[in-house]
């Protein structure tokens, strides 16, 4: 059984996923669907959920990670008839959300469309869940240096930490890390231990956002904060490391999916991106 991932930017630390500026993908034309009248008596009659073996909590497992808030998120579909989204085929599928958390991943604004007008994903009685044929979507994401710092403080990135600390990379500690967004320029701060001081020192990183070849990009990379001297090589192996972009927009689960970012910004301080996610079929 595969589930459906979307991992935006170079992740590091969760499972490897396909992606960058390779987003092609076809649609197959409908098969195997209910007869006609049939299809038109229950578009006439509206189509219940309950109806059908898929419904919108099996929908919402087979794309995302596990939803917290999930009555924040909605899913809308449009079917060809409930027989036939019983046997997991319908037409299109449009899932949104505000101030969702996903699996601790916290969103201002999600949505997610998917692309073909014909889509096949079987769920059976044990809750095996099977995309019979490739499932491309579009997604916009918007993200927030509150939603980041909440994501930050959950035990899955807290993991990211300890991870490096373990790693003991040149002495350095990693003892705390922020998020913030001023004048639409990204901020980062990792509060560090050094070998040999005594006071923990603070590094302030600032950068534009940009798209490279279907990846999260930073450009303009500057170190903000002055109270000492570091080496911009190893501020960049914290970066590719702790990246809270990276980890802050993980929030599907299929390791074969793949990936293209056409577009990152941050508009009225807010980290806005498009792009389109590909699950293969198994």
């Amino acid at each position: 059984m595969k589930k459906l991932i979307l991992l935006l930017g170079l992740v590091l630390f969760t499972a490897p996923v396909s992606f960058g500026a390779d987003c092609e993908y076809s649609c197959v034309k409908p098969y195997d669907l209910n007869n006609k009248f049939s299809s038109f008596f229950s578009s006439i009659t509206g189509l219940n959920f309950a109806r059908t073996q898929i419904s919108e909590s099996v929908l919402k497992k087979a794309i995302l990670k596990t939803v917290q808030g999930d009555k924040n998120l909605k899913v809308n579909i449009d079917s060809y008839s409930a027989k036939d989204l019983s046997n997991g085929r319908f037409k299109s599928l449009t899932m949104s959300g505000k101030n969702v958390n996903i699996d601790g991943i916290y969103l201002s604004s999600v949505e997610l469309k998917s692309l073909c007008d014909f889509n096949y994903i079987q769920y059976d009685k044990k809750g095996n869940i099977t995309f019979k044929e490739d499932f491309p979507m579009s997604f916009e994401l918007e993200i927030s240096a509150d939603d980041i710092n909440n994501t930050m403080k959950t035990e899955k990135y807290g993991k990211v930490v300890n991870d490096l600390n373990k790693l003991s990379f040149a002495g350095i500690k990693i003892q705390s890390t922020a998020a913030s967004i001023r004048g639409n320029r990204f901020y980062y701060t990792i509060n560090v231990a050094l070998p040999f001081v005594r006071e923990p020192k603070k590094i302030e990183i600032s950068a534009d956002l940009d798209v490279k070849n279907g990846k999260i990009d930073f450009e303009n990379t500057k170190l903000s904060s002055n109270s000492f001297k570091f080496d911009l090589k190893k501020i960049d192996f914290l970066m590719n490391y702790l990246n809270p972009l990276d980890f802050s927009i993980n929030i599907f689960d299929n390791k074969d999916a793949k990936v293209y970012i056409k577009n990152i910004a941050i508009k009225n301080n807010v980290i806005v991106t498009d792009g389109i996610v590909i699950v293969p079929k198994d």
